[in-house]
């Protein structure tokens, strides 16, 4: 008969065992709901309270927030419905019909119409225009650019109509435009006077055009009053503008006031990194004939090279019905006003000489040039030249940079304000 004492001091450890698997397994069960739970919550949490705080991009480390950009786009779809709507009433003070689709206004309303209706669009340009701010203060610390609050205060002020200590008269100061004497080798060429400014003719490339200066932020403007702004007054639309903001984009104050810091920021490095730029511009003055074929153009080469005058066969011939008539003249021209081809063929020939067939989109040229100069730029022409310039440092300085788009952007582009139904 087995030992009563011996079988229950083995049923005693049984039950041990089994006390401990179960407790385990109750413990392993918690912990797993834990970490369920837990993750879960981490996901609500990170997508909810915590996503102002996530990084939508980060310039050479420095972290642009979801909170930023979200607030950003809001402010751009305020400016942009602003616009939209005001050429909409322009176009119905004119009577047009289908403004849409007016040669004037339609361009303008198609445009800012995407970036209200396809999120990507204004959401890539609000991050784009995030990163050239983050570089734009990087850079001028780096150069020791400072903006005083005093500078701050004054460009607030400007922005809307307020100038306590008058308004200042801009003063003009437009560069001459001298028009060359002709050489023997050009008068031999033409008699026609080259034009001042380019002829606008099928070869400017449409798609080449000055990059606009993106902006910081918003510059309000005062609508006009029949007396100067006063204190007063200014605090008053700074306040309705401010509060307006923060309940439309979430801005407070002092973020609104970043983006006239910013945009002195911008200026002040723009006129550094400008500042040894000359109001001159190598221009290229050149007349063509175009054809479609490259069979036509080999034959104008030949008749041009047989001595047949240039201005009657562009007459006879070309296809460019804004030069023909003036003997293919295109008359003065710099770099990027023409289609890439017509550019780079017209600026490296010498003058009088007799192109080879220059392919571009528009058929088959046949280029003589006329001169060669650097040019004298208006005040407006020199403007856009620094603006361009510029632009192209600010790619420079971005390819230099460690800068990370992150796609949490893509997922969180906000759609309001919402641009109003149509009326």
């Amino acid at each position: 008969m087995p030992n009563q004492k011996h079988v229950n001091k083995k049923h005693l450890a049984h039950l041990e065992v089994v006390h401990r698997q179960d407790r385990m397994i109750r413990i392993s069960a918690l912990i797993i709901i834990l970490l369920v739970v837990g993750i879960v919550s981490y996901g609500v949490l990170i997508n909810t309270a915590l996503l102002p705080y996530r990084a939508v991009a980060s310039v050479n480390g420095e972290t642009i927030t979801a909170r930023e950009f979200q607030t950003q786009v809001k402010v751009q779809r305020i400016q942009t419905i602003s616009r939209y709507m005001q050429y909409l009433q322009y176009a119905q003070m004119f009577g047009i019909q289908n403004p849409m689709q007016d040669a004037n206004f339609g361009p303008i309303l198609q445009q800012d119409y995407t970036k209200l209706t396809q999120t990507e669009t204004m959401g890539q340009e609000v991050i784009d225009l995030l990163v050239n701010d983050r570089l734009i203060r990087q850079e001028s610390k780096k150069r020791g650019i400072t903006v005083s609050s005093d500078e701050l205060e004054k460009a607030v002020q400007a922005g809307f109509g307020y100038f306590p200590s008058g308004t200042p008269t801009p003063v003009p100061t437009a560069a001459e435009l001298v028009m060359p004497t002709l050489n023997p080798t050009q008068l031999a060429l033409v008699t026609i006077t080259p034009t001042a400014s380019p002829v606008v003719t099928a070869t400017l490339d449409p798609s080449v055009t000055a990059e606009p200066t993106a902006t910081s932020g918003p510059t309000a403007t005062a609508a006009p009053t029949a007396t100067p702004i006063t204190q007063d007054g200014y605090k008053t639309l700074l306040k309705e503008r401010v509060d307006g903001l923060t309940k439309d984009a979430g801005m407070d104050e002092a973020a609104y006031r970043r983006l006239f810091e910013t945009g002195l920021f911008r200026d002040k490095l723009a006129a550094e990194i400008t500042k040894d730029m000359k109001p001159v511009q190598e221009q290229v003055w050149a007349r063509h004939i175009l054809v479609k074929t490259i069979e036509e153009a080999v034959a104008v080469q030949a008749r041009l090279r047989n001595g047949d005058d240039f201005a009657k066969v562009a007459a006879e011939v070309s296809t460019d019905g804004g030069s023909k008539d003036l003997g293919g003249d295109l008359g003065w021209f710099a770099k990027g006003a023409m289609v890439a081809p017509f550019e780079a063929a017209a600026f490296a020939q010498k003058v009088g000489e007799i192109s080879e067939p220059v392919q571009s989109d528009f058929g088959f040229h046949i280029i003589q040039v006329l001169g060669h100069e650097d040019r004298p730029l208006t005040d407006q022409q020199f403007t856009q030249q620094k603006q361009l310039f510029f632009s192209d440092y600010l790619k420079t300085l971005r390819e230099g940079a460690e800068v990370k788009v992150h796609d949490l952007w893509k997922t969180i582009v906000p759609t309001e304000p919402a641009l109003p139904a149509a009326q």
